[in-house]
């Protein structure tokens, strides 16, 4: 979507599904990282907002301690305005927009202020939820027909919902929407225009996430089941013979994180696979990253890479990032990988290494241990590097350990700088929320991630949330900033990865066994 000022914009009201990030159509992510700007709810997955490009302007219009942060009408007045400074605008709703989403009346304004829109649906929390858990809501030995209702009647806004007429139905499932806190009286006049009390139920708290759980009653039972086991929004009422056809077979399956938050602070474009991972022990990744790449256009450093060329030698890569930023500017300037033939090739860790697999090259060396310093030693320790060039790949942050090494045996260096590291501003209510809860566990994985961190949040607060949480490091370097910070590590990954940390995460929460 190009961006035209002289006309007004379109606003594409999108439904991301509830709870798990997965859930958003295809055509609702390709308009998502094609937009302008993306004004968004509380039930939106994190991780589709996190890993928007920093291009496009995010607002936040969900609920803050129980609140709306902003009254409809002044939504509406921000689509609308956004729309006539030629913007071309994602409303992004959880679930579906036009099932108990307030996408009608959006459409509504929309349509009298004359703002082009498109509609994306998505899936809704009905058949999504009741998937998780494996209800079957339609079965033909149970119920023909569904019913959604909604238990959150505005006094002045919706219609009344006909309890006692759904009551007198038989043969159906009735599924109810943001009704627990209504529950004790819905359940009431259900049973008083004639619901047997004993109707199979289910009430399915956090829906299609790691934190989905499951309360079973009979209808009368069930509000004094619900206050026993503190059932807390979202959640949704299933009603009907289907409930009792749950075997345990939905997709969302207890994994052994079940429901832990964890706090991811890679940079965006890094998170996805540890995102990935966690999610697949029932784990609720927050991806706020604390720092962000940008990359470094090294003039210097390039010419000297390329006055290299024909030496022998080798090319040092120490991250992801710079394998990324490098192959990337090696294209920008006509280059391709033969540019690297008299280079042998050495990685800091089986990451990086990996992130060059990925990319058609193999390291030639990776040290046992995967940090700077040991590069460093093997490095100079078993290659004779008198006469040889060394292209150390680097980020703006990085320190001359490596340099200095090389240098000493007499090797001719190249610094080249392809990426920055900037500190990222979080939204207002990213902050606020995990001051107010915080994660579970907090991964670091470089000491730029924990700087970020206490950058963000101010240092008392950092403290604060670090001490409430675990601290999860991915390698001694990080531990040592973690540290001087004041902060307890409760967990160093031993193979400094990704999957690493996750192995350590999944240490941590393991009971200890009686010797």
């Amino acid at each position: 979507m190009s961006r035209d000022t002289s006309e007004t914009g379109t606003i594409y009201l999108v439904g991301a599904g509830p709870g798990h990030p997965g859930l958003i159509t295809r055509l609702g992510h390709q308009l998502l990282q094609d937009c302008d700007a993306v004004v968004y709810d509380d039930l939106a997955p994190y991780e589709l907002v996190a890993e928007l490009p920093p291009n496009i302007v995010r607002y936040y219009v969900g609920k803050r301690a129980g609140r709306h942060s902003q009254p409809q009408k002044e939504t509406n007045s921000l689509l609308i305005s956004l729309a006539e400074k030629g913007l071309n605008v994602v409303r992004l709703k959880g679930g579906d927009p036009f099932i108990f989403g307030r996408g009608g009346e959006e459409v509504t304004r929309l349509k009298e202020a004359g703002v082009p829109f498109r509609i994306v649906p998505g899936v809704t929390a009905v058949t999504a939820v009741a998937a998780g858990a494996g209800i079957p809501l339609t079965d033909r030995r149970d119920a023909a027909w569904l019913l959604m209702a909604t238990g959150h009647e505005a006094a002045s806004a919706s219609l009344p919902v006909p309890w006692e007429e759904i009551a007198a139905l038989r043969g159906g499932t009735v599924v109810i929407y943001m009704g627990v806190g209504a529950l004790p009286e819905i359940v009431k006049r259900l049973i008083s225009g004639g619901a047997a009390p004993d109707t199979h139920a289910a009430v399915v708290v956090s829906g299609y996430t790691g934190a989905q759980r499951i309360v079973t009653a009979e209808l009368a039972d069930l509000p004094r089941s619900c206050a026993e086991q503190d059932v807390q929004p979202p959640a949704l009422v299933i009603l009907g013979d289907v409930v009792k056809r749950m075997d345990g077979v939905g997709w969302m399956q207890p994994g052994v994180l079940a429901g832990r938050r964890i706090l991811i602070t890679r940079p965006y474009e890094a998170s996805a696979e540890i995102c990935g991972i966690l999610r697949k022990y029932g784990a609720e990744p927050l991806p706020l990253p604390t720092i962000e790449i940008r990359p470094f256009e090294d003039v210097p450093g390039w010419d000297g890479f390329e006055r290299s060329s024909g030496r022998h030698g080798w090319i040092v890569f120490t991250s992801r990032a710079g394998v990324q930023h490098f192959l990337d500017g090696l294209s920008r300037r006509g280059h391709d990988l033969r540019s690297l033939h008299d280079l042998e090739i050495a990685a800091v860790g089986p990451g990086t290494a990996g992130a060059l697999w990925e990319r058609g090259l193999k390291a030639g060396l990776v040290p046992t241990v995967a940090t700077v310093e040991r590069l460093a030693e093997e490095l100079t320790a078993e290659k004779n590097l008198r006469g040889a060039v060394v292209v150390r790949v680097r980020g703006d942050l990085s320190d001359d350990t490596i340099e200095k090494a090389v240098a000493s045996k007499g090797a001719g260096i190249v610094r080249l700088t392809v990426y920055r590291t900037m500190t990222p501003e979080w939204e207002p209510h990213w902050v606020e929320n995990v001051k107010e809860y915080p994660p579970d566990y907090i991964t670091f994985t470089s000491g730029s991630t924990v700087d970020g961190f206490v950058k963000i949040l101010g240092r008392g607060e950092a403290l604060s949330v670090a001490a409430r949480s675990k601290v999860v490091s991915i390698g001694p370097v990080t531990t040592k900033v973690i540290e001087d910070y004041g902060m307890e590590v409760a967990a160093e990954a031993a193979l400094h990865t990704q999957e690493g940390v996750v192995k350590a995460i999944l240490l941590l929460g393991r009971p200890v066994t009686p010797v």
